[in-house]
Formats: structure tokens, sequence, C-alpha cells
């Protein structure tokens, strides 16, 4: 078959927002570019997409609703819409994104597609993250292959399920544009309002600090209701601002002037990622001591590690930013050299040579 021929599937649950729909619209477009493939993004709840698509990506979403106690019956049209679009698209690849689909989905194609490929984003050392563990020891070791972001996470998906096909691949980096704005006295997270990502820590420190700045988010999402009235509680309701989701990130990060990733769990953040590539001094918990030296940040060197879930010391770690413009011009210069780090030609290509 030749490449022109060839169609390459991403089953996800939205392209509405959300880091892996973020990098699975990123992989999409970037190979959609190169126009040698067939790209599909088959995507389980119908939203308009956050990202921008290239015109040659076709998009298929669920149109079905859930309906309150309808369960059931939502599991079995999703089943359904799975298994009938991938036999319209007719041979292909699929690649499923997401511990919550990798399973189900495989399932809903038994003898229908030879090459599954799971992207397990999943983070080594958290348990709980799949619904559906029994069912992944029998999945997982019979898909064509296994996607992961660390070694870490290859040694633990080769140990717990014998899959022998894993490749360790970094999620495809698109850098922000530096923009020459001035910068603004705000420190800015970026990402979605959930627990897991620590948001309330971030709040209690700011209300701990002893500064007159501004706390933004730049993001949405089920907490955020919760976050406003925290805010309120701590007293510094007129210095946070809740941005919401904005397709121009680059705006805001390039007025900011600290960063900070108070995350309680992570995997590969490249909210965090971004930030430094456009040289903003950042702040960030030590949530993935599994990459051990190889972290993105190097602690007071290219930013600043702090524990996880601790307001106090995330606190002092702000002021002590706050407080020091040329501490902040050298971490932030330091933190720009990350983009050394990551090709994205080179991403995709590794990709492409493992699913094809």
């Amino acid at each position: 078959m030749m490449n022109s021929e060839r169609k390459i599937v991403f089953v996800l649950n939205t392209i509405g927002a959300g880091g892996i729909a973020r990098v699975v619209t990123t992989f999409a477009n970037q190979i959609a570019a190169l126009g040698k493939y067939k790209v599909f993004l088959v995507v389980m709840h119908k939203k308009q997409s956050l990202y921008e698509l290239h015109p040659n990506i076709q998009v298929i979403q669920n149109q079905a609703q859930r309906k309150p106690g309808g369960k059931l019956g939502y599991i079995l049209n999703a089943a359904i819409f799975i298994r009938k679009t991938i036999k319209q698209i007719g041979n292909c690849t699929v690649i499923v994104n997401g511990e919550w689909l990798n399973s189900f989905v495989y399932l809903c194609l038994k003898g229908l597609v030879n090459d599954v490929y799971l992207a397990d984003h999943s983070n080594p050392q958290r348990s709980g993250q799949s619904p559906f563990p029994l069912i992944d020891g029998w999945v997982y070791p019979r898909v064509r292959g296994v996607l992961v972001l660390s070694e870490a996470a290859k040694q633990k998906v080769a140990k717990l399920y014998g899959q022998k096909n894993i490749l360790v691949l970094d999620n495809p980096v698109l850098f922000p544009e530096k923009l020459e704005l001035p910068r603004k006295q705000a420190i800015i997270c970026m990402g979605r309002l959930s627990r897991e990502k620590g948001q309330d820590v971030l709040l209690k420190a700011f209300a701990k600090t002893n500064n007159n700045w501004e706390l933004w988010f730049l993001g949405d999402g089920p907490i955020k209701g919760e976050l406003e009235a925290l805010a309120v509680t701590e007293g510094v309701a007129d210095r946070v601002v809740f941005l919401g989701m904005q397709q121009n990130t680059a705006l805001y990060l390039n007025q900011a002037s600290i960063y900070v990733m108070p995350s309680l769990t992570e995997n590969f953040p490249m909210a965090l990622i971004e930030a430094m590539s456009i040289g903003l001094p950042c702040i960030a918990t030590n949530c993935m001591p599994w990459r051990k030296d190889d972290d993105f940040i190097k602690d007071g060197i290219n930013g600043i590690k702090v524990l996880v879930g601790n307001p106090e010391i995330l606190a002092t770690a702000i002021d002590a930013l706050v407080y020091d413009e040329q501490l902040r011009a050298l971490i932030g210069q330091n933190a720009a050299n990350i983009k050394q780090q990551f090709d994205i030609d080179k991403t995709v290509k590794k990709f492409i040579a493992y699913v094809i």
C-alpha cells in the first residue's frame, strides 16, 4: 500500500480542551501537513475544537449525548459508534488516546482492525487512572504497541502487561511565539482547573505571599467555582483573575512575570515547557520524581522546585522571585534553553515510523 493511501486514525475523548486533545491535534496537524497520509480524528464526545485543525483532517464525532441514568445505553451507543466509524474508514492504523478509552476501544474493534496502538498518558507512579485494570491486563499485551512518555512508564507497562513493543516518545511541543510585550506584575498558571493540578494549593500560597501582584489562571475546568470561592475566603479575590480558555495563550504568557505549576501529579507538562520556552521564570512542584536527572526543572538553575501540596514553601518561592528581578532574569534565560531539547519534526517522524 502506498503512503498516499495510508489512513491514520486517532481516537480520543474530546477535542474541546485538555492535554490529550492538544497532543493529539498537534500530531494530527503535523502529519496531515505532510500530505502523505489521510488523517482522521474519531471523537467520543461532540465539542467544538479549541485547537485549529488542518483542513485535510477529517473529524468524526459521536452525536449521542449521555442522559441521566442512561450509562449502559450510552456505552452501547459508543461501542456501535466506534466500530461503525472505523469500518466505514476502512483499512487503517488506529491510535487510542486515554486510559479510559484504551481497552474499551480495542475491544470494540476486535476482529476488525489489527493495527491498534495505545497511547498511555498515565503517571507511572499513580494507580487507579484506568477504570478497567483487569481488562487492561488482557488488552495491553495484545495490541500492536504502546506509546508512553518516560522510561519509568515503559518499565511499568512492560512489567504489568508483558508488552514488548513499547515506544518512549515525547509529546509534540509547539513553542509559543515570543512577543515583545511589557511584563506585568502577574503570576500565571495554565491548565485545566481540576484537583490534580493543585490550583487550590497555589491560591492558598498566593494568599500567604507578601506582595501586591496578581494571580492569573489560564484555563477552565470543574473546580473553577471552588477556586473562585476559595479566593474570596483567602481574601485575595480582587487580585485573582480567571482568564478562561484562550486560543492565543502566548498573549498572556508573554505578559506575566512568573509561571507556577502547582500540580499534585504530572507526566509531561506541556504548559510548563511552553512557559519556559519564552523565558518565564518558573516554579514547579517535584511531582515527577521518576524523571530524576531528566526532569524539566533543574532546581535553582532554570527554575525552582517545591514540595507537592505545601502552600508555605510555595509562597516563599514566589516571593523569592517577586523581590529579586535579577534572579527572575537569570532563571528565565536558562529556562528558555528548554527549546533545544525538543524537535517536533523528529518527534513526528519517530511516531510515524513506529505506527506505520
